[in-house]
């Protein structure tokens, strides 16, 4: 029989050839744990399909922030060492906070700007949606919404940026980190075409073409934006807040046209892309007075 004594040495001895393993393979054990990930992914939006009935896809992200939290542990480390910590808490929310705040007034604005100038009686609206499956409801609906913006920031900002970016940095310099980070976020978000081609909404090679492009270029610029944050701040919390902030008002904040709802979503994105790549030279600045220090790479 097995003796129960040495499961803890057995994951003392993992633990160390994770961490091992980590250091000597940085960006492989980033893609293994993108995989993983991604498999939990398809598993839930493509065989469960709990997209289609809940509005999200809840075990991917509760899997992957678990998936997350287990690597931490078994390597060695802390929460904190992937940025979950209070060190410039508060100076860290505010600058993800302002910059998401400044890019969607600017986006929303331009929206209805053009709206009124096309003469389609343009009127912002609240409502509980779920844009990618068009799935809505009411309070209880909103609420679930909301929770599950809060853990998938919470997975998809420890996997990216604390995890990818700290294990990239062993490897890569700042800018390099950041755009493999941008680069494998931007392909996570691809199995949104499959989903799209699997329910009929996307047929054509153009049309397949485009949901690629729509479904990874924007992913990989936000990706950008969210690992400057990250790496400038030396906090997830930064990047945190400005990716549930900006899932949320995709979610409740909408703009209701005689040509229909958020018609104008693309033109609204893009004006907020830029202003949020544009805003990075801001943050430089704040990061810069308050000496925040930047991710450096693990020892």
């Amino acid at each position: 029989m097995k003796d129960r004594n040495s499961t803890p040495a057995e994951n003392r001895v993992a633990g160390v050839a994770i961490q091992s393993f980590s250091k000597a393979r940085p960006i492989l054990m980033c893609v293994i744990l993108f995989i993983i990930a991604l498999v939990f992914r398809l598993i839930d939006s493509i065989v469960l399909r709990l997209d289609e009935l809940l509005g999200e896809l809840i075990l991917t992200k509760s899997l992957g922030f678990i998936l997350v939290l287990v690597w931490v542990w078994f390597t060695g480390r802390k929460i904190r060492d992937i940025g979950l910590h209070s060190q410039n808490l508060g100076q860290s929310l505010l600058i993800g906070t302002l910059t998401t705040l400044v890019a969607f007034i600017f986006g929303y604005s331009v929206e209805i700007a053009f709206a009124i100038q096309q003469g389609t009686q343009p009127t912002l609206q609240l409502g509980a949606i779920d844009p990618k499956m068009g799935v809505t409801g009411g309070l209880l609906f909103g609420l679930w919404l909301l929770l599950g913006n809060f853990v998938n920031s919470f997975m998809e900002e420890g996997l990216f940026r604390g995890v990818m970016g700290r294990l990239a940095r062993i490897r890569f310099n700042f800018w390099q980190t950041n755009w493999f980070q941008a680069f494998m976020f931007g392909i996570w978000h691809l199995p949104w075409v499959l989903k799209y081609y699997l329910v009929g909404e996307v047929q054509t090679g153009g049309e397949i073409f485009t949901a690629v492009v729509y479904n990874s270029l924007p992913q990989l610029i936000i990706g950008i934006v969210y690992g400057y944050l990250y790496l400038k701040t030396n906090s997830l919390w930064a990047a945190w807040i400005a990716h549930t902030l900006s899932n949320s008002a995709s979610n409740f904040l909408h703009v209701n046209t005689t040509a229909g709802l958020d018609t104008g979503l693309p033109l609204r994105m893009t004006v907020y892309l830029v202003v949020m790549l544009f805003s990075l030279f801001w943050v430089r600045q704040v990061t810069k007075r308050y000496r925040m220090p930047e991710v450096m790479p693990w020892e």
